[in-house]
């Protein structure tokens, strides 16, 4: 019985000490430079597509989880993930190198939600 409580606890410690993750790989921060371009994209039967998206400026602070080769393109689809720690302020440099019949460009941070103190009588949501 002592050897079960034993093998229990050290699983326990070991599950709770383990590293935690980004739910998807990408870019760290807390300051990213990303910039609105167009190019190929390469398809699974050979062919490419011209399209418009989002890629780094520069290279990033890092990379959530660390690979080998890693790199981030100047357009790729869908944009990178932005991988940030709750609470920490972040910076988001956004350069439009679109071609001009596209006109302006935006982004948005899907989940993002600031309280009052944070947005002041602007939107909660962005």
């Amino acid at each position: 019985m002592n050897r079960l409580i034993y093998v229990a606890t050290t699983a326990a410690a070991l599950m709770f000490a383990a590293a935690t993750h980004a739910a998807a790989p990408g870019i760290t921060g807390p300051t990213f430079n990303l910039v609105a371009g167009d190019g190929y994209i390469n398809q699974p039967d050979g062919n490419q597509l011209y399209s418009w998206g989002y890629g780094c400026n520069t290279a990033p602070a890092g990379f959530a989880p660390t690979m080998p080769h890693q790199f981030c393109p100047t357009m790729q689809i869908p944009a990178p993930t932005l991988i940030v720690h709750e609470g920490d302020p972040v910076t988001v440099n956004l350069t439009n190198n679109l071609p001009a019949p596209a006109g302006n460009t935006s982004i948005l941070f899907p989940g993002l939600f600031r309280d009052r103190a944070q947005r002041g009588a602007g939107p909660a949501d962005l």
